[in-house]
């Protein structure tokens, strides 16, 4: 067993968020994880008072930071941010495979499953997708003032739909399993995304 505490809870951490991810949050049990960690049920319940404490902590931890390293940290490379999430939509898509698909969004997946029975729960998730949304309106209000997309948009709801977006692509295609959804998706965002642009993206 990890004698270093930031390790340990560290490792229960990951271990937890992939058998979460794997397998629905309702369909891991705390002996699954200890299971995978083999740490004692003492060392988990001291970093980890209950199962639903370890469910926020991987929502407060984990998924804010992969949902902006995954989404909008790539961005900043961009001088135009509109073509910036066409460009890394189709990176994320090209990267995956059929069979990942299958997982779904991690933060997704949360939402299906927790948000209607544990408001807790839902309140941690909304606040990544605020937070998602939020920090992606900040990108297209750079981009209306630095004349990428027309002064008649409203950066928030175009924000709100490209969020959408994403996260019902994730949804349906972890059902199909299969990249054609997910391709179909990206091109009506580049369809949309063009008619309040001021010039033609790429859709490449």
């Amino acid at each position: 067993m990890m004698r270093d505490p930031e390790k340990t809870r560290k490792h229960i951490l990951e271990t937890a968020f992939w058998e979460i991810f794997r397998n629905g949050f309702n369909g891991v049990s705390i002996n699954d994880i200890i299971s995978k960690t083999r740490v004692t049920k003492g060392a988990f319940y001291h970093y980890f008072p209950t199962k639903n404490d370890l469910g926020y902590t991987i929502v407060d931890e984990m998924l804010i930071d992969m949902t902006l390293d995954r989404w909008v940290k790539p961005l900043a490379a961009y001088r135009n941010p509109v073509q910036g999430i066409l460009s890394n939509l189709r990176k994320k898509i090209e990267e995956s495979s059929n069979d990942s698909l299958g997982l779904g969004c991690p933060l997704n997946n949360l939402i299906q499953e927790m948000s209607s029975i544990n408001p807790a729960f839902r309140e941690k998730l909304n606040a990544v997708l605020e937070l998602w949304i939020s920090e992606i309106e900040k990108y297209l209000k750079k981009a209306q003032k630095d004349g990428y997309l027309k002064k008649s948009a409203n950066p928030r709801q175009v924000a709100e739909f490209v969020v959408t977006a994403h996260e019902g692509a994730f949804g349906m295609s972890k059902s199909y399993r299969d990249k054609k959804l997910f391709w179909s998706v990206y091109h009506a965002l580049w369809d949309y995304l063009n008619t309040i642009g001021t010039k033609p993206y790429s859709s490449n």
